[in-house]
């Protein structure tokens, strides 16, 4: 057992962790689909790109509950 009190998480710490967890998902079927021939290049960059500022969102969330 810790020592350190449980404490509830905060509705942006939950988004947070949320967002990452979709994040993931996604990125798992955009693994599954390479190498990916080179007429369907730019629309998996463009969800890696999503993905990317997804990330730095859920970033900034965590950055605010300092």
């Amino acid at each position: 057992m810790s020592d350190h009190p449980i404490r509830p998480a905060s509705n942006s710490e939950v988004e947070a962790v949320e967002t990452i967890g979709g994040v993931l998902t996604d990125l798992i079927e955009v693994a599954e689909l390479l190498p990916v021939p080179a007429d369907q290049a730019e629309r998996i960059a463009r969800i890696l790109d999503r993905l990317a500022e997804e990330l730095g969102e859920a970033a900034a969330i965590l950055r605010t509950q300092q």
